[in-house]
């Protein structure tokens, strides 16, 4: 019987994420590693361009975004759950997946061309061109990095915001060190979607890479112990069976000192991402659509000011997460509206989609 096929490589931040997510559910599937070969044989012909991860279905379809991943398996493999039903798990769950994908990416991607510059060349050397010399694969692995490592500047982390995101990044490891001493996953004792999305800036990078590694494991050694679980980690055995809605307390100001920052980050992009929309009639949307002000660490003595790009991906999945929560009845919606005030995002969840923004043919479009 053959299997789905998943292109990656190790340190890929998204494909940690539908790589633990497929463990998680015991689905079947062979990792391939994404190499010069696999883009010109595989990816590019049937994507149209050069990422990663990539799953080819043993149907042969093409599947790109880990977000419809998911949902492409989920509606094939509805057990067993790893998204609890309880209104706050569910939401929750949720909302780790957007703060991972979109926010925990300033410090992975920082660290890793700040303090891992010389790895990430070698790794993506290699990965490209794994028989080739080691003079080559240098050669080619800096050509490719002179692309990635341009990422932190468009997320916002420069030298006025740098101290902070860092600062920041610390609190977050004490946060979680204290939370995972308690607990073995994020939810609880059962691994979860949100232990999926976490594995991509947790473990991908901010343990995968040497000097980030070592500064996790010094630093908080619970977080770098459930980022090795999550990389091993077992099909879960039965679904989710909370007796009460309820997630470990010690999540609570995890995401209160994610959220709060990335609540007022989206709640000012996300208009101007949409007045762009109202005013330019481009049928395929650009990557970046501007640039506006926002603050790392906000009410921290660590706070600072910065500008980042308006990434029109992001602006997408955040649309994502609010539909789904307006699908939901409305006992849930009111139950989500009281958690958001609890954990400071009212102004995510206050937020409006007039013009409407799609994932199609593996591009962004108008809806």
């Amino acid at each position: 019987m053959r299997e789905d096929s998943l292109y990656c490589v190790e340190g890929s931040y998204y494909a940690a994420k539908i790589r633990a997510y497929l463990m998680c559910k015991g689905i079947p599937f062979r990792e391939r590693l994404a190499d010069r070969k696999a883009f010109a044989e595989q990816i590019i012909p049937r994507v149209g361009y050069a990422i990663v991860p990539v799953i080819v279905t043993a149907d042969d379809a093409t599947l790109q975004d880990t977000a419809l991943m998911i949902d492409y398996y989920e509606q094939r493999n509805p057990t067993p759950e790893i998204v609890p039903r309880g209104a706050r798990l569910w939401f929750v769950s949720y909302l780790l997946e957007l703060l991972a994908d979109e926010w925990i990416k300033l410090p992975a991607l920082h660290y890793r061309w700040a303090y891992n510059h010389d790895f990430a060349v070698s790794m993506m050397g290699h990965n490209n061109d794994p028989s080739w010399p080691l003079a080559k694969q240098q050669e080619i692995g800096a050509k490719i990095a002179a692309k990635f490592s341009r990422w932190p500047h468009h997320l916002g982390v420069t030298e006025s915001t740098r101290a902070a995101v860092e600062a920041s990044y610390l609190e977050l490891l004490n946060l979680l060190d204290r939370h995972f001493e308690a607990h073995p996953f994020i939810l609880g004792d059962v691994p979860s979607f949100g232990d999926c999305a976490l594995a991509g800036p947790l473990y991908a990078h901010l343990y995968h890479d040497p000097n980030s590694g070592k500064m996790m494991h010094a630093h908080a050694p619970h977080v770098h112990a459930w980022a090795r679980r999550i990389r091993h980690v077992k099909p879960v055995a039965a679904s989710h069976s909370y007796s009460k809605d309820e997630f470990p307390d010690s999540l609570t100001p995890v995401l209160i000192h994610l959220g709060r920052d990335y609540a007022r980050v989206v709640a000012a992009a996300i208009p101007l991402i949409q007045q762009w929309l109202e005013q330019h009639d481009e049928t395929d949307i650009p990557t970046y659509v501007g640039q506006h002000e926002f603050t790392v660490g906000h009410g921290k003595p660590y706070e600072a000011r910065g500008v980042r790009s308006l990434a029109s991906f992001e602006a997408w999945k955040v649309q994502r997460l609010m539909d789904l929560v307006s699908r939901q009845p409305q006992d849930v919606r009111r139950t989500i509206e009281a958690l958001g005030v609890d954990l400071e995002i009212e102004p995510l969840l206050s937020l409006t989609f007039p013009q409407r923004l799609e994932y199609r043919n593996f591009k962004l479009v108008r809806a």
